[in-house]
């Protein structure tokens, strides 16, 4: 119950926001997430990362255990990322990389409001020396004018990624995901599990697995898709066996055997 109310609570201020990173933020938090990752505790900060390519430094952090739990994407004035990093303390991301790149600027009608002042002349009646007289006084009057003119805005893509640390043991140390219809065509198969994630100093990192091999099978056992993969391998009892994994490698069968010791 408690994770429920954390996570809606986390949700409800993630429609709140900080500008436009705020207000497109969207959020991947589930419950079955949050039961296992490390989120921002009430007295920390989160680590604001500026990133030149975003999927490439969000990739290292993925094989290093980190999770997506949100994102923010919108397209207008460069905001400051001092706004993403409020986002990410509202939703408790220990980790938020940020990106933009520049799309066009556009010529906006615009209004300058200028004080313009000028001298009337009013006529009065006073009383001097006891005689009524009328006299004319100068008086200063103070107008405000708008002034249209075309102002220049430049627009970015803006994005940012909020990240926390994964507590999940992954036995194998790869993440998977399902072959696209592009998948399909290019490896001429339907069945089969694209590794999308490989986790540092991981078994499967050291067995030189790496991003966009395909798992075939394990210890001869056909994988339809990742979810299949996922449960076969949450099966395995690894401890003092070895695990053979059929591999396509650059449009080649491989074999790859994985030994894992009694302490594993």
């Amino acid at each position: 119950m408690k994770i429920l109310v954390s996570l809606s609570l986390i949700l409800l201020l993630g429609a709140c926001g900080a500008g436009s990173y705020g207000s497109s933020y969207h959020g991947y938090l589930t419950p079955e997430m949050a039961a296992d990752v490390v989120m921002l505790g009430d007295d920390q900060e989160p680590n604001l990362i500026l990133s030149s390519n975003l999927d490439r430094d969000v990739q290292s952090y993925r094989e290093h255990n980190y999770v997506v739990i949100g994102e923010s994407a919108f397209n207008g004035l460069q905001e400051s990322p001092k706004n993403a990093v409020k986002q990410a303390k509202e939703v408790r991301a220990t980790h938020v990389l940020v990106s933009s790149a520049y799309t066009n600027t556009e010529s906006r009608l615009d209004y300058d409001y200028q004080d313009v002042y000028r001298t009337v002349f009013v006529n009065r009646v006073r009383t001097i020396n006891g005689k009524t007289v009328n006299v004319s006084e100068a008086v200063t009057i103070r107008d405000t004018v708008t002034v249209p003119y075309m102002r220049q805005y430049d627009n970015f893509d803006q994005w940012a990624v909020y990240m926390v640390k994964s507590l999940q043991r992954h036995k194998l140390g790869i993440l998977m995901r399902d072959l696209s219809p592009q998948d399909r065509e290019n490896y001429k198969r339907n069945t089969g599990a694209v590794i999308d994630v490989v986790l540092s100093n991981s078994p499967a990192f050291l067995a030189d697995i790496v991003q966009g091999d395909v798992l075939l099978a394990i210890n001869g056992n056909k994988i339809f898709n990742s979810a299949d993969a996922a449960a076969k391998i949450q099966a395995l009892d690894v401890d003092g066996t070895k695990v053979v994994l059929s591999m396509l490698k650059n449009g080649q069968e491989k074999e790859i055997t994985l030994e894992f010791s009694d302490r594993q």
